[in-house]
């Protein structure tokens, strides 16, 4: 072994030496080298033969092993190869030095192979197999770290994964499946989220005299944050649907106890709308999409917006509604801005007007949302849309 200038001080505090076994079958070569090792702030095993290194490497706690690479019994490839081949995680992740007596490129690839970490070629260097125990201890001590904070986001993920089902499956039970019965009128809805949990919200209530009150929010993001402001949503449409008879002023009253909660600090577009056995239809929107008719000859109207985002102002002032009549045939369509929410083959995003503009192809009936959302996707650069959606087509029959 080369000693080529005098030992220096300990590199370990002796209160956390490193366990280090050296496996040599030259008692002399391994007394040397386990002298200098402790001098170099290691404690030292030692063992003769392979089989021996293997035993004392699966009865005691260590830390490294540094194994010549040609012993009786078992050499140190071999007893590496088992190593890596254990049951135990804590023997597969042991690091091992191989020390070899040759210095050709075969030799080296054998230890490789065979799943050590480095190699150091004899006549050994004190200095150098000092610094090489020392750099895979540190790079052992890092992958324990980094196997750590893996677990640790591992038990984050599964935190957020649960609070991701509880949201989306609340956000599911918000989602009315079975829509009013109003006579003379058949009722179809849609809704895609993007992720898990939409920002989007959409009900209904039944009214007197036969009528129906129907709407619709779009909040800002996705995710938990956004299924809180949906589940708000529709706890104050309910409540607002159940003292207002008039489009409008449910808006009015949703807003005012939405910023009662934020106080100006968040904001969602809305829709409300009221149809009645006769035909009528009566709209109101605050800051949403138009509402779009379709009536059976194939000509297109838009009604709204009738004012400001909900959140946005304290308004007392009454919000401007609109009012029509729906003959056999027509439609009446709200919806969030998902459905233009495609992209067009130069990658603009679509508008409402390429929405109104669809609607005249696309009459009422059976599947309407499928042949409807056919119709975008065909003049749309064939991507997913990027946003939410949620709508409800009003048939009139």
């Amino acid at each position: 072994m080369e000693n080529r200038r005098a030992s220096p001080p300990p590199l370990v505090a002796p209160a956390s030496r490193p366990v280090i076994l050296l496996a040599d079958d030259e008692a002399i070569s391994r007394r040397l080298l386990s002298d200098a090792l402790q001098r170099a702030g290691f404690e030292v095993r030692q063992a003769g033969d392979g089989a021996a290194a293997l035993r004392i490497a699966e009865e005691e706690t260590l830390d490294l092993l540094v194994l010549d690479f040609e012993m009786p019994s078992l050499d140190g490839a071999e007893i590496c190869r088992r190593l890596r081949a254990s049951g135990r995680e804590d023997l597969k992740a042991l690091p091992v030095i191989m020390l070899t007596a040759h210095a050709g490129e075969a030799e080296e690839i054998d230890c490789l192979h065979a799943g050590a970490n480095d190699f150091v070629t004899k006549p050994v260097s004190r200095d150098i197999l000092a610094a090489r125990i020392h750099t895979q201890l540190r790079l052992r001590s890092l992958s324990h770290v980094l196997r750590q904070q893996n677990e640790e986001l591992a038990r984050w993920r599964a935190v957020q994964e649960a609070d991701l089902a509880a949201a989306r499956a609340t956000q599911q039970a918000l989602i009315p499946t079975r829509p009013p019965e109003v006579k003379g009128w058949s009722i179809e809805a849609i809704y895609q989220p993007v992720m898990e949990i939409g920002g989007d919200v959409f009900g209904w209530r039944s009214a007197r005299q036969g009528r129906a009150v129907l709407w619709l929010a779009d909040a800002t993001g996705h995710g938990t944050s956004a299924a809180l402001f949906t589940a708000l949503a529709a706890q104050l449409f309910r409540q607002a649907s159940d003292t207002q008879h008039r489009p409008a002023a449910i808006l009015q009253t949703v807003n005012q106890e939405f910023r009662k909660v934020f106080g100006g600090r968040a904001f969602m577009t809305a829709c409300c709308a009221m149809i009645d056995p006769k035909g009528s239809l009566t709209f109101s929107s605050a800051g949403h999409p138009p509402l779009f008719v379709r009536r059976a000859d194939g000509t297109v109207e838009a009604f709204g917006p009738h004012g400001t985002l909900l959140g946005l102002q304290d308004n007392d002032q009454p919000l401007d509604q609109s009012r029509t009549v729906l003959s056999s045939g027509d439609l009446a369509l709200i919806y969030s801005d998902g459905l233009f929410g495609f992209k067009g083959p130069d990658n603009e995003r679509f508008s409402p007007t390429a929405l109104k503009a669809m609607l005249r192809d696309v009459p009422p009936g059976e599947a309407f949302f499928e042949r409807l959302l056919a119709a975008l996707r065909r003049v749309s650069n064939q991507e997913p849309a990027e946003d939410d959606l949620a709508a409800i087509a009003l048939h009139r029959l």
